[in-house]
C-alpha cells in the first residue's frame, strides 16, 4: 500500500542576510577568545604544598605587602627562598616570586644611591 496525495517536500530554509550572518560569527568568535583569555588567566594559579601558611605569611601579611623597612623585604624574600614552588594567588601570571613583583622597598636596599654607584 501506498499512500496517496502525499508529497515529500523539502524542509522550509529561512533566509538570514548576510549581515546578520557575519555578525553572528563575530559574536562567536569573540566569545571563544574571551573564553580562552579567562580559562587560561584562572588556570595559571596552582596552589602549593603549604599554601594556606604561605598566604598568611606572605600574601596577606603587612611584613610583604605594606611593609617599608629593609628587614620585611629581607624576611619576605627568604621566605619565598623556603617555599619555591608557592605564590600568591593576587599576583599576575608572569610574577612568580616575590622578588619579580613590585614591593615597596624594591630598588631602594642595596642597588640605588651612592652605595650602587660604580667605584
Amino acid at each position: 500500500l501506498k499512500p496517496v496525495g502525499l508529497k515529500r517536500t523539502a524542509a522550509p530554509t529561512a533566509s538570514v542576510p548576510v549581515e546578520l550572518t557575519s555578525t553572528l560569527a563575530a559574536m562567536k568568535m569573540f566569545a571563544l577568545l574571551v573564553g580562552l583569555l579567562v580559562g587560561s588567566e584562572v588556570a595559571a594559579f596552582e596552589k602549593c604544598a603549604h599554601q594556606d601558611a604561605f598566604d598568611i605569611t606572605m600574601c596577606n601579611s603587612h611584613m610583604c605587602t605594606k611593609c617599608t623597612m629593609e628587614w620585611c623585604m629581607t624576611a619576605c624574600q627568604e621566605l619565598q627562598e623556603r617555599n619555591p614552588d608557592c605564590r600568591c594567588e593576587a599576583w599576575p601570571a608572569e610574577q612568580k616570586t616575590y622578588s619579580d613583583g613590585d614591593f615597596v622597598k624594591k630598588g631602594k636596599v642595596g642597588d640605588a644611591g651612592e652605595y650602587a654607584a660604580a667605584l
